[in-house]
């Protein structure tokens, strides 16, 4: 090798571990200047530059991109935060701050700030389920979360995805969205009752100042103004009856007990294809319910889990883990629900069956409510089936 084509040969090498170690500790700033370069050795500067060029350019997308959807995140009501296998949080958002502890915790099981229990309970979710935590926090204040485990990959790491949102934000939100329902329903049902009320009343007006009305005429007009009154009056009766629910009579009752009952009162379900099924250890648990109302509740339940054609129903208890919660399932392998349904379900006066009066449901969800509890559907899987869950407190 001739002494230029060393020199060129040792340049050329530095500048290539000048550019790796660039890369590796992430430094874009190298640049060479090609004033006094020419030849292989300008074109060889000119494709580190490149390189490097093309290294930053990437560096400053992925940090535009890293700002953006931080910023989207910081703005989600949901608490928010990833952990690697270790426990080691690497992200969280603002809400995981200001709404979960009011500091920033570096590991999983920092929340015993919280609460004992907290990191075993965030461990213990499961991929895609949707899950209650509930706590006592130092202050005394009752805090239940609806939590979610994802988990993901980034350059070969798995990280777990939590995110963590209110009970009393979500049931916020889903009283607004059942209000706003039922405004849409009563006007729906009002206007169909008051339009041609008006349009009958206002044809007879002008055709009695004309003269030119038979009584045939007059008694058809009459006669369909009085239907369409009656039918909003009956309208507005079932609407008084799903506002008249007596507040319930809170007794201490054995559950096992309870379930016997609901045993002999399924005997009587009118669709006798229907097998009833149980499940849960739950025979020794005393709950403080209104027994009658509760009763109610199971046996709606399992009448529309019988009219939807299902040939097997399971109900299954569960007490919670922090022993707080009655969890009661009714399952069943009928036609199912679709979202719109699912959505609409507890809604007064919406109804799937021809002569349903759309009363039901929302009775028992009512009931519920005034029980301290919960209650939600959604469909059992594979677009057959449906799920009825109720969550009653174990205590006043």
């Amino acid at each position: 090798m001739g002494f230029w084509q060393n020199i060129f040969y040792n340049k050329s090498i530095r500048r290539l571990r000048e550019m790796l170690q660039a890369v590796r500790s992430r430094d874009y700033s190298l640049q060479y200047s090609l004033k006094k370069l020419h030849g292989e050795e300008r074109r060889m500067a000119e494709e580190i530059n490149s390189v490097i060029r093309e290294f930053r350019e990437r560096e400053h997308r992925r940090e535009g991109e890293a700002h953006f959807y931080d910023a989207i995140l910081s703005k989600v009501d949901c608490i928010m935060f990833a952990t690697d296998n270790t426990g080691r949080v690497r992200y969280m958002n603002n809400a995981a701050i200001e709404g979960l502890c009011g500091f920033k915790f570096n590991d999983i099981d920092d929340l015993r700030a919280l609460h004992a229990s907290l990191p075993a309970q965030l461990k213990g979710l499961r991929k895609g389920r949707n899950t209650l935590l509930s706590f006592t926090a130092h202050g005394g204040e009752e805090c239940e979360y609806a939590a979610t485990v994802s988990r993901m990959f980034a350059s070969g790491i798995e990280y777990r995805l939590y995110t963590l949102q209110s009970v009393a934000t979500i049931l916020k939100q889903g009283q607004i969205m059942a209000q706003q329902r039922l405004i849409r329903v009563l006007t729906h049902e009002i206007m169909n009752s008051l339009t041609p009320i008006i349009s009958l009343a206002d044809t007879l007006q002008e055709s009695n100042e004309k003269g030119n009305i038979s009584s045939e005429d007059m008694n058809i007009a009459l006669s369909a103004i009085s239907r369409r009154a009656g039918g909003l009056l009956q309208f507005v009766q079932r609407y008084r009856r799903l506002q008249g629910i007596a507040a319930p009579h809170i007794a201490p009752t054995r559950w096992g007990d309870f379930l016997q009952t609901i045993k002999k009162l399924a005997t009587t379900l009118p669709h006798n294809a229907s097998e009833v099924a149980f499940a849960g250890e739950c025979d020794d648990v005393t709950i403080c319910i209104d027994r009658s109302q509760i009763e109610q509740v199971l046996i709606n339940l399992l009448k529309n889990s019988a009219e939807s054609g299902a040939t097997h129903i399971k109900i299954v208890s569960q007490v919670s883990n922090d022993e707080r919660w009655l969890t009661v399932a009714v399952e069943d392998n009928g036609c199912g629900l679709s979202p719109e349904v699912s959505d609409n379900i507890f809604t007064p006066f919406f109804t799937t069956k021809q002569n349903g009066e759309g009363i039901g449901l929302a009775v028992c969800r009512q009931i519920v409510c005034n029980h301290g509890g919960f209650i939600g559907a959604e469909a059992a899987g594979d677009e057959k089936g449906a799920k009825f869950t109720l969550r009653l407190p174990l205590r006043e």
